[in-house]
C-alpha cells in the first residue's frame, strides 16, 4: 500500500471516528418533557395528587409522595417504562432542572410502591376521575361510547395473583388479564384493572362497567357501549337496558346461534340476505335464546369463503361455503349493515390495547406483588391521559392520530439545547421545520390555555 493510500485511508478513520468528550450538561434528548410539565402545573395535577393520595411520607423524606409519582408519570410519558431505566433520568441535568431536582432514584420509586397502602388503587382511580372531570369542563357536554376488552399480560418470573389461563403467545405461561374500558374515538381510558390469569372478561364485568359509569365526568353521557363475545350474557343486557344504554355485542356461537342461522338460511325469502361487498352478506332476525326473558335483534354476517385452487369449494354446503358471525343489539333504528360497519369500529379498542401495551408498557408487570404491580399500572393509565388530555388540548390538531411512538419520535424525545439563563433561556434545535412549527403552537396553547373557574 503506498503511503499517499495508507494516508487517505488513516484521515478517513479519523473523521468518523472522532474523539468524544462527556463536558456538557445543557445537552438533552428529554428537553420538550418541559411542555408537558408545565401542562401538569397549569391543571393544578401535583394538587390533586396530594389531595386524591392520602399516603404522605415522613416528614425528613427528600421526595414527597406526589414528588415521586409526577416523576414517574413523566418518565413513564418519556418512555422510561423500567425503573432501572427511569435511573437514567437522574444524569440528565437538563431534565432534573425541570423537574426541579425532584428526580428520585429507581430505589424510591420501588419502596413507595411497596408503601402506598391498598387504597391508594381507589385514590388513584380518583386522581383520574378528576383529571377526566378537568377535560370534561374544557371540551363540554358530549355523548360517549364505551368500548370494553381484555388483554393477556405474561409473566416471566413469580408474580403474585398471576395464573395459567388464555395466553395464545406463551401456552401455558402465568399471566394477568387486564381488563380496560376506554372512551371511544378520544381514547381515555376510565379503568384498568389487574387479574388472574384465568379470568375472563365477563367475570364480575358488570362490577366493572359500573366503575366506568363512576369514573365518567357528569357531562359526558353514556349512548353506546360495545363489547366483544367475552361480554356476551343477559345480565350485561339487561343492565344496559335498565340503563338506557344501546349495546352492540357480538355474539357467541352456541348451538342455539347455529340453529337460527339454519332456520334464517331455509326461509331466506324471509330473512334475505342482503350483499354489503363481495365477502360480506348480513340480514336480521329477532328472537329470544332458550334462557333469555325476551327476543332481541340479531344481526347475522355471512362471510364467503374462497374458493379452492381448482376454483372448486372444498365440501358441499352452506356451512363449507360460508363463515357466519353474529351481533345482538337493541338498536333499532340503523340498518344491519350500520349495526355491522358500528361493531367494527369497535375495533380500535385493538390499537388502543396496542398503545398502551408498546407505548406505556402495560403488559410489564416487574413487581413480586401484585398490589405493586396494580399502582404502577394504574399510575401508567394517569399517564396515559394525562397525555391524551395534553395531545388533544395543546398539541396541533395534525398530530392527534399520532400514538405515543410517533410523538416521542417526532417531539418528546428530540435531542437539543438548553442554553441562556433567565428570561434568555431558551432551547436551541437543529433546524427542523416541522418541530419548529410544532413547539410555537404548543407554546402559544400553553399561554392562552385556561381551566374554568368551576373547574379550577
Amino acid at each position: 500500500m503506498s503511503l499517499a493510500l495508507n494516508y487517505q485511508k488513516r484521515n478517513s478513520f479519523s473523521k468518523l471516528n472522532p474523539k468524544a468528550r462527556f463536558d456538557n450538561d445543557t445537552v438533552s434528548g428529554n428537553l420538550n418533557i418541559t411542555y408537558f410539565q408545565s401542562f401538569l402545573e397549569k391543571i393544578g395535577l401535583p394538587e390533586i395528587l396530594a389531595d386524591c393520595i392520602t399516603y404522605k411520607k415522613h416528614h425528613n423524606s427528600v421526595f414527597t409522595t406526589t414528588d415521586i409519582i409526577n416523576f414517574m408519570i413523566n418518565a413513564t410519558v418519556l418512555g422510561y417504562s423500567r425503573f432501572t431505566h427511569m435511573d437514567l433520568l437522574r444524569i440528565d441535568k437538563v431534565f432534573c432542572d425541570i423537574m426541579d431536582g425532584k428526580v428520585p432514584s429507581e430505589k424510591v420509586c420501588r419502596d413507595l410502591l411497596r408503601d402506598l397502602p391498598k387504597r391508594t388503587t381507589t385514590q388513584i382511580r380518583r386522581t383520574n376521575k378528576k383529571v377526566l372531570e378537568l377535560q370534561a369542563s374544557i371540551e363540554g357536554p358530549r355523548e360517549v361510547m364505551l368500548n370494553f376488552d381484555d388483554t393477556v399480560a405474561t409473566v416471566f418470573g413469580h408474580q403474585e395473583g398471576s395464573g395459567i389461563g388464555y395466553n395464545p403467545h406463551y401456552k401455558g405461561r402465568p399471566s394477568f388479564k387486564e381488563k380496560i374500558g376506554i372512551i371511544a374515538g378520544t381514547d381515555e381510558v376510565l379503568n384498568v384493572t389487574l387479574e388472574n390469569g384465568r379470568n375472563h372478561l365477563n367475570q364480575g364485568f358488570i362490577r366493572f362497567y359500573q366503575y366506568c359509569k363512576l369514573i365518567l365526568p357528569k357531562n359526558w353521557i353514556i349512548k353506546r357501549v360495545r363489547v366483544d363475545r367475552g361480554g356476551f350474557d343477559q345480565d350485561n343486557f339487561e343492565q344496559w337496558e335498565k340503563d338506557n344504554i344501546e349495546y352492540v355485542a357480538k355474539v357467541k356461537m352456541y348451538a342455539s346461534i347455529h340453529k337460527i342461522i339454519d332456520y334464517v338460511n331455509q326461509n331466506s325469502s324471509q330473512y334475505p340476505w342482503q350483499k354489503i361487498d363481495k365477502i360480506f352478506s348480513v340480514t336480521e332476525i329477532t328472537v329470544p335464546l332458550p334462557s333469555w326473558k325476551k327476543a332481541r335483534r340479531f344481526v347475522l354476517i355471512r362471510k364467503k369463503l374462497p374458493k379452492a385452487p381448482n376454483g372448486q369449494l372444498a365440501l358441499n354446503g352452506d356451512w363449507f361455503k360460508y363463515e357466519y358471525q353474529a351481533i345482538v343489539t337493541n338498536i333499532d333504528y340503523l340498518m344491519p349493515e350500520e349495526i355491522f360497519n358500528d361493531y367494527n369500529q369497535r375495533c380500535d379498542i385493538e390499537n388502543n390495547i396496542d398503545d398502551l401495551k408498546e407505548g406505556f408498557a402495560f403488559d410489564q408487570n416487574s413487581q413480586q406483588n401484585k398490589k405493586c404491580n396494580e399502582l404502577f399500572l394504574l399510575i401508567k393509565m394517569l399517564a396515559y391521559n394525562l397525555q391524551t388530555f395534553f395531545k388533544r388540548s395543546i398539541m396541533p390538531d395534525y398530530v392527534h392520530h399520532h400514538e405515543i411512538k410517533t410523538l416521542r419520535l417526532i417531539f418528546y424525545r428530540v435531542s437539543g439545547n438548553m442554553v441562556g439563563t433567565g428570561k434568555y433561556k431558551h432551547i436551541s434545535f437543529s433546524a427542523n421545520s416541522f418541530l419548529e412549527k410544532m413547539v410555537e403552537y404548543i407554546r402559544h396553547r400553553l399561554k392562552t390555555f385556561r381551566l374554568l373557574p368551576a373547574a379550577v
